[in-house]
This record gives C-alpha cells, structure tokens and sequence, in this order.
C-alpha cells in the first residue's frame, strides 16, 4: 500500500470513527504548584479505537493539515472546548476554571478564525480568559508576522495564548546545556511581539538544562515578560519539587491527574 492509499484508508477509518462517537474528549487538569489546586484543564482528543484501545492524536493524526476531515475534527475539539469552558464558569462559579485547547497550523492560516472564535465566545458565554489556545513554538518562529497577527487578534478577544512544548526540539540536539538555556532566553526575547499569556516547558529539554540555576534563569526570563510557566509531564514528586524550587507557577503531568472524561472534571470542580 502506498502512501496516498495508507492516507485514504486511515481518512476513511476516522470518518468511521467520527459517525459511531469513537472519537473523544478527555480533559488533563493543570494545577497551581503551590496549593496544588486544578486551575485549568486541557482538552484532548483521544480516539477509543475497537482494536487497538485508547490512542493520543500522533497515533492517528497524520499529515493534518492535508486533510480537511482532520481539520474538521480539530475544529470540534475547539467547539467543544468553548462549551465546555462557558459551561464549567456557570456551574462552579466558585471554582473557575480555563479549558486550554491545541490550534492545528490549518486553523492559524484562516482569516476568519478571530470571527470564528469571536462567535463561538459569545454563543457559550466563555468570560476573558476562560479559554486558551495552545500553540507550538516552532509554529510562532517558522510563520512569524502571519501568526502574531492571528494571535494578537484571538488575545484581544479575551483568550490567553499558550506556547506548547517550549524547547522540545532543541533538547534533540547535542547543544551542551549552558547553549540550550541561552537558546531558550534568546528565543524568549524574540517572542516578546506576541501576546504570550503561558509557556508550558518540555519536560525533556529542563533535564537537559540539569541545573536549578539554568532552568531559573529560563523561567526568570519568562517572568520578566508577564509570563506564566508550565512545568510539563510531571511523573513524580521529585518533578514536581523541582518545578516549584525554579518559580514554575502551574503543573501538568500524571503525578496530579491524567486525562479525564468531563464527568469526572464535574466531581472534581463540584467537591
């Protein structure tokens, strides 16, 4: 089978997947590092598949942009999202909540994608910062003017901009460690033009950088820009002692709560 054959087959078992409901949203929390109190959960897509069980989108979700179906289907996650967020606000006004969503580069490219959010704003009544839309760093350097120009209009609509796995693919490389946190401050600098509200940093690349001090002066750097700082894929306590030593403000990982069907996000806002 060739690659537009696999491409064709694989489209077909999605819009499959699509009809029958196999296609679900789960919700990751993101906690505050010093109350460990959920402040924001993440929307995900998962594909609960009959033969090879629950899989993360880069099992499925191959050359996106290509497919307008895969458009579709980010796009619903985005709708549902928006619902979800305006909805978590009305019920639990005690305990507000932001839902955090993944932008395909696809969405990023349309003009109409303020509108589009706009509407969707003010259909489910999502209040200023109660949704955020992820977005990957690599995606802020590669399509510079384009996306500041997307961002910044979606930010002054009242949704926070999050940069998603900072400094995933430097830590691939065999740059030494005191490189990597000078990469990470340069690029920090040079992304002070867009309306960052959060950076979520790459578990992978804060190993590399070894040292509190190095991943310090990364975060400080970030601070110094307003900005609010993840410490991803948290495994253990010991992850999570060292996010909070080097002044990261919120957490992600399975050591506070893995993914989760919104029923479950309801009895967790609702205790």
């Amino acid at each position: 089978m060739n690659r537009v054959q696999a491409t064709v087959v694989a489209e077909s078992e999605l819009q499959r997947a699509l009809d029958c409901g196999e296609l679900i949203r789960l919700y990751q929390p993101v906690v505050d590092l010093d109350s460990r109190v959920p402040v924001q959960v993440e929307a995900l897509l998962r594909w609960d598949h009959r033969g090879r069980g629950l899989l993360a989108p880069g099992d499925f979700l191959v050359d996106e942009d290509d497919s307008t179906l895969l458009v579709r289907i980010g796009w619903s996650v985005v709708i549902e999202a928006a619902r979800r967020s305006g909805a978590w606000r009305r019920t639990f006004p005690r305990r507000p909540i932001a839902v955090a969503v993944n932008l395909f580069d696809d969405h990023l490219d349309r003009r109409d994608l303020p509108t589009r959010v706009e509407h969707l704003l003010h259909e489910n009544e999502v209040a200023p910062r109660a949704l955020a839309f992820e977005v990957g760093e690599h995606h802020l350097r590669s399509r510079h003017l384009r996306t500041r120009d997307r961002l910044t209009a979606l930010h002054n609509l009242g949704v926070d901009i999050v940069v998603d796995d900072f400094g995933a693919a430097a830590a691939a490389t065999d740059d030494a460690a005191d490189d990597l946190c000078d990469w990470a401050i340069e690029i920090l600098g040079a992304l002070r033009s867009f309306p960052l509200d959060t950076v979520k940093l790459d578990p992978h690349f804060v190993r590399r950088l070894e040292t509190d001090e190095r991943v310090r002066a990364v975060v400080d750097t970030a601070h110094a820009s307003g900005v609010t700082v993840v410490a991803m894929a948290v495994e253990d306590e010991e992850m999570a002692d060292r996010g909070a030593r080097v002044g990261c403000d919120l957490a992600q990982g399975f050591w506070f709560a893995h993914p989760e069907r919104p029923t479950v996000i309801d009895d967790l806002l609702g205790s």
